[in-house]
């Protein structure tokens, strides 16, 4: 409805797997050039650094090919799908697997200000974000990373709890968040929905 005519091919697998479905992609004779991917989990629980550094050389073959691939940064904040744990011992964020990857690009969540106003819109806070704790800050957001750490804006939390050499994400953000949030039609019920798959 926001784009207009656009083609749209849905690819599906019954068992969700990163790595098959950039094989899948990569596969096809003429395959989209823009992917939309409503799926991660933490990086704590992906089944290891060596699954995720072969997720990412997927997504780079993907990359060459002119393929650009969006991942939602998730709808648990900081905390992730395990949680923050807040305790002496436990206390640390969870950064989101593959919107952590430097391979793809992260989107993350807004939302709008007031329930009554479709207008400015703040950062969402139940939208993921946040610094990898298994890729380091790739080159070509190094400045910007670094700006922003020192800014005086930046009021961010205590330094044990993220990694601060991590890759940042997301690194773009859309309108995610219950205030106003998109309306859409299932079956013959009009309903909203929000989160970060819906920004994506």
């Amino acid at each position: 409805a926001i784009g207009g005519d656009i083609p749209l091919t849905d690819v599906y697998q019954g068992q969700y797997n990163l790595l098959k479905w950039a094989d899948g992609v990569a596969a096809l004779d003429d395959p989209p050039l823009v992917h939309s991917v409503s799926y991660g989990n933490d990086e704590a629980q992906q089944s290891g650094v060596d699954y995720m550094r072969t997720a990412n050389e997927a997504f780079m073959k993907l990359g060459a090919r002119g393929i650009s691939v969006l991942f939602a940064s998730g709808d648990q904040g900081v905390c992730g799908r395990e949680g923050c744990g807040f305790s002496a011992k436990h206390t640390r964020y969870h950064p989101d697997f593959p919107a952590s990857s430097p391979y793809i690009t992260a989107v993350g969540g807004t939302d709008f200000l007031t329930k009554t106003v479709i207008g400015d819109e703040t950062a969402w806070p139940d939208g993921g974000g946040g610094f990898s704790d298994t890729f380091a800050i790739p080159d070509y957001q190094q400045a910007a990373v670094a700006a922003y750490k020192s800014s005086a804006n930046a009021t961010l939390p205590p330094q044990a709890y993220w990694n601060a050499t991590g890759r940042g994400y997301p690194d773009v953000s859309a309108l995610a968040g219950e205030q106003n949030p998109y309306c859409i039609g299932v079956g013959s019920m009009m309903m909203g929905i929000a989160g970060t798959s819906a920004a994506t």
